[in-house]
């Protein structure tokens, strides 16, 4: 019997042992380049998700889309005390108002990048949808081949006096609407941030924000840009049979 296993030789042990070695270090060094790139994508995204929005001074044309996002909330009849939804010539004079009293609205869209052009040469029509190049880059923060395109208004906000006589000029109320579809995005964050910045330009010393006491969500936006809670009116609206109390907040600029 041990004539006929003569003829088997078995592989040498240091062979063995080499081969694992050389797959554990190629499958390591395969999936830490995944992991790399997968990391770097996650960056490249949270960068482009900072670029998607652009906020502006709201004009004429974007009455349509700042009262559909208005009468959102009217109807949900948690953030503001008016109980019937608005027209675009109501909203017209209002926007007069502002205008006359330089008093800002602003508006957030979501802008498209057209014709952009990657690092290595390609080019393609707009698509909001895409977000990288077959390398990984990262296409909104390329050169523009043309100038953007201004996608759909997905919120806003303004300054308003905060009282009618002119002593109260340094002190401004902050209003903030996000459109139901575009909520949970951290948007009336950016602009309500947005708002605290440019305050100043407009001789703002002090912004008070109106809310419901029962809207837990805007009391908790707010705080945590530092406005803080300065008085209580109890049961002062009446929103149709429900009563609600309203939050002063407030906050010093400079």
């Amino acid at each position: 019997m041990d004539a006929n296993f003569a003829f088997l030789r078995l592989p040498d042990p240091r062979l063995y042992r080499r081969s694992n070695l050389t797959f554990s270090l190629l499958f390591l060094i395969k999936f830490g380049v995944k992991s790399f790139k997968f990391n770097t994508r996650l960056k490249m995204q949270e960068k482009l998700v900072a670029a998607k929005y652009e906020i502006s001074r709201a004009v004429k044309a974007d009455l349509a889309a700042i009262t559909r996002i208005y009468n959102a909330s009217v109807l949900e009849q948690n953030a503001t005390a008016t109980l019937r939804p608005v027209s675009i010539e109501e909203r017209e004079a209002w926007f007069d108002a502002h205008k006359a009293a330089n008093r800002p609205i602003y508006v957030l869209r979501e802008v498209c990048d057209a014709n952009l052009t990657s690092e290595d040469g390609e080019t393609f029509e707009a698509d909001c949808e895409r977000k990288f190049d077959s390398k990984g880059a990262n296409l909104g923060e390329q050169k523009l081949g043309i100038a953007k395109q201004k996608g759909k208004i997905l919120a806003w906000g303004s300054l308003s006096d905060y009282h009618p006589r002119e002593g109260y000029r340094i002190t401004a109320k902050i209003s903030v609407y996000v459109a139901p579809e575009a909520r949970g995005k951290g948007l009336g964050g950016r602009l309500v941030n947005f708002i605290l910045e440019n305050a100043p330009k407009f001789g703002v010393k002090n912004i008070v924000a109106l809310i419901f006491s029962s809207n837990a969500a805007s009391l908790n936006l707010f705080a945590k840009f530092g406005f803080a809670r300065w008085g209580e009116l109890p049961e002062v609206c009446d929103m149709g049979g429900k009563i609600e109390s309203l939050t002063i907040l407030g906050k010093k600029l400079g």
